[in-house]
């Protein structure tokens, strides 16, 4: 079952901006040992979108010697459905446990019907199972309209609104939620957990949220979700796109995170953050235990 706290995991790169493989799986093993129920990698904040497919292969292959008993869900961020093709025909035959796949943005605004053709597409390549991932900030809109009966597994939903989390789950559709400070709601209301990006610095801190609003423990739950709503805002400033926002977070990751990850891929933006906006969270920092 794709549920619990999985991690969009970063990417690591070298200066030349090459994929640092070795940091990338160090970075897995990390998350790995603190306990996290599964890896998304090449997600938003793992820059799938910047990866070639010969990239991906290979960074599946060495997540997977590394992920034990954590499942593994690779994320599809591609403007080809060939690509999407060939990574599954790849995928098909690995352990990996399932599939999150971003439909094709380039041709805006789509429709239902060609998304929900799109979906369809997809599962009858895919012996795994099949997430849609709707971010509506970088791609198409999937209502749960689109979804509705077609055998996808379920929806990462990244919209930052309760109320669309709200529309998957009365339609019966799984739902893995991709706001770090809704996780607890959201698992309150019916969702299977949370894939949610802040975990990459906080993971044994976004478990615990998971587990204590499993339990039924929700005030305790917000609780554990303040400071990570609060760190966010440090980073995260008004206006900044997705790809300004994972900048931010990269250059902040040297003091949470054990491994070097590099910069952003160009054209990605690189951007520093003003310390003083996020140094007190230094307490929470798990990279020595």
């Amino acid at each position: 079952m794709l549920e619990g706290l999985l991690v969009p995991m970063f990417t690591a790169f070298k200066s030349d901006e090459s994929v640092a493989y070795s940091e990338t799986v160090a970075h897995a093993s990390w998350l790995v040992k603190a306990g996290v129920d599964g890896l998304v990698p090449f997600g938003t904040f793992g820059e799938g979108a910047s990866l070639s497919l010969k990239e991906k292969i290979r960074l599946t292959e060495e997540i997977l010697k590394v992920s034990g008993s954590t499942k593994v869900v690779p994320s599809l961020i591609c403007n080809s459905f060939g690509e999407i093709a060939e990574y599954l025909d790849f995928a098909n035959s690995t352990n990996i446990d399932g599939v999150m796949v971003m439909p094709p943005g380039y041709f805006r605004p789509g429709d239902d019907h060609a998304l929900t053709r799109f979906f369809e597409k997809v599962l009858g390549l895919s012996k795994k199972p099949v997430i849609a991932y709707n971010f509506p900030a970088m791609s198409l809109t999937i209502g749960p309209k689109v979804l509705s009966g077609i055998g996808v597994w379920g929806v990462k939903d990244s919209s930052g609104s309760i109320e669309s989390a709200k529309a998957y789950l009365d339609a019966k559709i799984r739902l893995l939620i991709g706001s770090d400070v809704l996780l607890a709601k959201a698992i309150s209301l019916g969702a299977s957990g949370g894939i949610c990006g802040i975990a990459n610095f906080f993971p044994k801190r976004m478990k615990l949220i998971n587990d204590l609003a499993k339990a039924g423990k929700l005030v305790d739950a917000e609780r554990e979700v303040a400071p990570i709503g609060e760190f966010s805002a440090g980073i995260v400033q008004d206006g900044f796109t997705p790809g300004l926002a994972i900048s931010a977070f990269k250059s902040v990751a040297p003091k949470f995170i054990p491994t070097p990850l590099g910069d952003m891929r160009t054209p990605a933006p690189r951007i520093e953050t003003d310390f003083s906006r996020w140094s007190r969270f230094l307490q929470y920092s798990e990279i020595n235990n």
